[in-house]
């Protein structure tokens, strides 16, 4: 269960990171604190990635962090910075969903002939 967390904590340095640097983005005089401050957050991730290394087989740390991040950032900043999300991204969403589902319970069946 502790394990697990790691992958928690990972998606949230990558939310937080993410909305410093569009405050950073809007609001030009916050632009280097942001860059700084977003990118230690972001190293910080680096060290949970290493973790979820060490505890997870590669297919699912790289399937379950990527689509996760890209998930839970995209559905942050909607609700963050009150932006909607159209029918086709919320599809995409629900496609990058499947395909994680997919490839950390698949098993490594072998097909014979």
């Amino acid at each position: 269960m502790v394990k697990m967390l790691y992958f928690v904590a990972f998606w949230l340095t990558q939310i937080v990171s993410s909305i410093i640097f569009k405050y950073g983005g809007i609001n030009p005089k916050f632009q280097w604190p942001a860059l700084i401050i977003g990118n230690i957050i972001i190293l910080s991730a680096s060290w949970f990635l290493v973790q979820l290394f060490k505890n997870f087989p590669q297919p699912i740390v790289i399937a379950v962090c990527s689509g996760g991040t890209f998930l839970t950032v995209q559905l942050t900043m909607a609700l963050w910075f009150k932006e909607s999300l159209n029918w086709i991204q919320v599809l995409g969403c629900l496609v990058i969903v499947f395909g994680m589902a997919m490839i950390t319970f698949g098993g490594k069946q072998s097909v014979t002939p």
